[in-house]
């Protein structure tokens, strides 16, 4: 009886190692890359879809947050994801036009005559191709994000063109970014996310384009005190995937992330992060930070000294710019009565 009921015990306890193990099998981690700051907007949303998922999925798929560029600079984080040695994470879109560079289009400045022209355009007409071109790098595209209006912080105000030239911009490497600052006259400097506080502080960058989102949650307020107000453009966001991961989760699964989709659509992320862009717009001046809003003649003063920057950087891209430049100039007719 004795060695009949340690016998039993022992196989009651491997079974029900072997059921935990089972169950640690089934269970899909997905390490998720953002340069956000926990406290930010964009964080509170990155923790909204993982808490839908593990419930949806009855945490058979577990998506594990890093803010704050802990698992690396965006750019290095997109090529993790493309290589497969990263599941997943939210960038911008600037930063995604690395692996596709075409995608910088979609940021052209003063290139939409509204938000909700810009809207229509990215969700009716734009993210067909870009997610058959992010497909080509071993990326799965599964949502658009937003990053939010781009305004111009700094020591001082920045309200047109010449106001810029000579000065030290610190941007998100890629062509059209370069290309732009250096119409301007001014010199745009590469700069990771997490390393711009510290670039602003020790002089090497005079300013750093950024919604009012990433502006006060960062502390970059306190540092660079006057905030010009435009928009430039109106930055989009890109979640990503690793394709080859995407495509060995289950259908139910795939279908969670669906879900997640129609009860936050696109629209409710833009929202959201509008709403920030007025609310802490409001609260710097509250707190005795210096707002300047730009005139309707003063951004007239950079769209002319644009000039045809626009076709020539879609020209600049080769055919796969020109060809989804036109997708954009098709979509923008389309969705000139947006609302």
């Amino acid at each position: 009886m004795r060695i009949s009921a340690i016998c039993s015990a022992v196989l009651a306890t491997l079974g029900f190692a072997l059921l935990h193990v089972e169950a640690q099998a089934q269970t899909v981690e997905l390490k998720f890359a953002s340069s956000a700051p926990p406290t930010s907007p964009w964080a509170k949303q990155i923790d909204r879809t993982a808490a839908f998922i593990d419930a949806e999925t009855k945490s058979a798929v577990k998506i594990t947050p890093f803010y704050n560029s802990q698992l690396g600079s965006e750019n290095d984080a997109i090529a993790q994801i493309s290589r497969g040695r990263l599941e997943m994470g939210s960038f911008t879109a600037a930063a995604v036009a690395l692996q596709v560079p075409e995608i910088s289009l979609i940021q052209l400045p003063f290139y939409f005559s509204s938000g909700a022209q810009r809207d229509c355009v990215l969700d009716n007409h734009a993210q067909k191709p870009v997610s058959e071109a992010l497909a080509k790098k071993g990326l799965r595209f599964m949502r658009w994000g937003e990053v939010g209006a781009i305004h111009l912080p700094g020591k001082k105000a920045y309200v047109t063109p010449a106001d810029v030239r000579g000065i030290k911009v610190g941007v998100v490497t890629n062509k059209m970014n370069n290309e732009f600052w250096k119409t301007m006259g001014a010199n745009p400097v590469p700069t990771a996310v997490a390393e711009v506080s510290s670039s602003m502080q020790t002089g090497l960058i005079d300013t750093y384009p950024t919604p009012f989102a990433f502006y006060v949650p960062s502390g970059l307020n306190k540092i660079a005190p006057t905030m010009t107000k435009f928009p430039l453009w109106d930055a989009a966001g890109v979640v990503l995937m690793n394709l080859s991961v995407y495509d060995k989760l289950s259908a139910e699964a795939k279908a969670a992330f669906e879900r997640e989709n129609e009860k936050y659509p696109n629209s409710l992320y833009r929202a959201e992060i509008r709403g920030v862009d007025g609310a802490l717009t409001n609260a710097t001046k509250a707190a005795g930070g210096t707002v300047v809003d730009t005139t309707a003649e003063q951004r007239a003063e950079w769209q002319k000294a644009l000039g045809n920057f626009w076709i020539s950087m879609a020209k600049d891209l080769g055919p796969d710019g020109e060809k989804f430049f036109a997708v954009l100039e098709t979509g923008k007719k389309a969705c000139e009565n947006a609302k």
